[in-house]
């Protein structure tokens, strides 16, 4: 996961990139529709989940998200898994002493991503939880279209199917 996507990766159109982020700001979110990607921020949904839910634990800032990893390439010849305890920022590698370690195997870096897209789904969906009204809930798409965008060039779903269901 990305914790703050570079802007260079943002202008990457031959990257696509998912992540999760602790907050928004001062990171740039890849919007519905675009290609690059999907970034989605943590959200704690304390008044908006049902018993027994609704004791979840703020944390406060750090304590939400706590897995760190990064996969690159899982589905190339030389996919890699970078994890650890780093937080991949400056500040803990210099006063900290956190550990990055890089794993080169394709089983592990297919577990890996694996994970990633779950978590990414449970945070994205937490994301769109937090903006749902009474007016406007939360609610599949009866339309019988929601599947468009999955067989629409250009569209991140359309990368996110070609990508994964090869």
């Amino acid at each position: 996961m990305l914790s703050q996507p570079s802007n260079l990766l943002a202008r990457r159109k031959d990257i696509f990139s998912y992540g999760v982020t602790q907050s928004t700001t001062g990171t740039a979110v890849f919007r519905p529709g675009e290609v690059n990607g999907i970034l989605t921020p943590c959200s704690y949904l304390q008044q908006h989940a049902p018993p027994p839910c609704d004791k979840e634990i703020g944390g406060g800032m750090g304590q939400v998200i706590h897995d760190k990893f990064v996969v690159v390439d899982f589905d190339r010849a030389n996919p890699m898994v970078f994890t650890g305890s780093s937080n991949l920022a400056a500040g803990g590698e210099e006063s900290n002493g956190d550990n990055l370690l890089a794993v080169i195997d394709k089983n592990v870096a297919e577990i890996f991503a694996t994970q990633a897209v779950g978590l990414i789904d449970h945070f994205h969906f937490r994301a769109a939880k937090q903006t749902a009204t009474d007016d406007k809930p939360l609610a599949l798409d009866h339309s019988g279209v929601w599947w468009k965008d999955y067989f629409t060039q250009g569209t991140s779903k359309f990368r996110d199917r070609t990508l994964f269901c090869q």
